[in-house]
């Protein structure tokens, strides 16, 4: 576990110097979502967030941030599974391509899924569980679907996706104690900066904007480095590799 834990944050951080423009995507998108927060005043009391949580510029920049997420796990498995090159990172393959569209479409599924409990009418403890739930099914099925997932950012048909539920047999724990020691504390920091920007004053609120978006982006890469680090433990002990060939 230690190993496995060196390699996502060692990993991390080649992909953010290596890869600097790259890195940068998802850290914008964030920015740029921020400067809308901003700008509705949802940051003014946390009254006024609850208020404009759902607000359509807040949301549409939202989803374009999501885009660049997807993209990260895209360029950073392929950084790592060729050789931490940054030229495959940014290489459009082809084959993988065509296999990594069905992963974005995947994820695109779990937001929508994900937005229903906030078209339902539901008092809010219910609807609290409720998106609870499914982020604990989100998750879980993320670490199950790590091999497919890496696999198809570096080309690779070969394991697919029901392919994926097969090899994480045996490992399913071991990816989850992963994940709450890599993921779990950035996600934290993530929310501990949202509450201390409610009410903040300019500098402080700006300062913690900025902060968040760099947090932001690492912790996108460090999903992706859990996506690789899983998916090549699991398929090395069923004799198979993320690569093609």
């Amino acid at each position: 576990m230690i190993t496995a834990i060196r390699d996502v944050f060692a990993g991390s951080a080649r992909y953010a110097w290596a890869c600097p423009l790259l890195f940068a995507v998802p850290l914008v998108a964030e920015f740029a979502q921020h400067v809308a927060e901003v700008h509705i005043g949802l940051y003014d009391s946390a009254a006024r967030a609850q208020a404009m949580e759902n607000h359509p510029l807040r949301m549409g920049l939202g989803y374009l941030k999501i885009l660049s997420l997807f993209l990260t796990t895209y360029w950073a498995v392929r950084f790592w599974g060729m050789d931490n090159s940054a030229r495959e990172a940014r290489r459009l393959d082809p084959v993988a391509l065509r296999l990594f569209v069905w992963v974005v479409a995947w994820g695109v599924l779990w937001v929508v899924i994900n937005m229903v409990p906030g078209w339902l009418a539901l008092d809010r403890p219910m609807l609290i569980s409720l998106t609870v739930g499914l982020l604990l099914v989100s998750i879980t099925l993320e670490i199950c679907l790590s091999a497919w997932k890496g696999a198809a950012a570096l080309g690779n048909p070969r394991i697919g996706f029901m392919r994926s539920f097969t090899l994480i047999r045996g490992s399913f724990w071991w990816a989850v104690g992963l994940f709450l020691l890599t993921v779990l504390p950035l996600m934290f920091a993530h929310y501990v900066a949202f509450g201390l920007a409610l009410g903040a004053g300019d500098a402080r609120l700006w300062a913690l904007m900025v902060l968040d978006s760099v947090l932001t982006a690492y912790l996108g890469v460090v999903i992706a480095a859990n996506v690789y680090v899983v998916g090549r433990r699991i398929s090395e002990r069923h004799g198979e590799t993320l690569r093609p060939g």
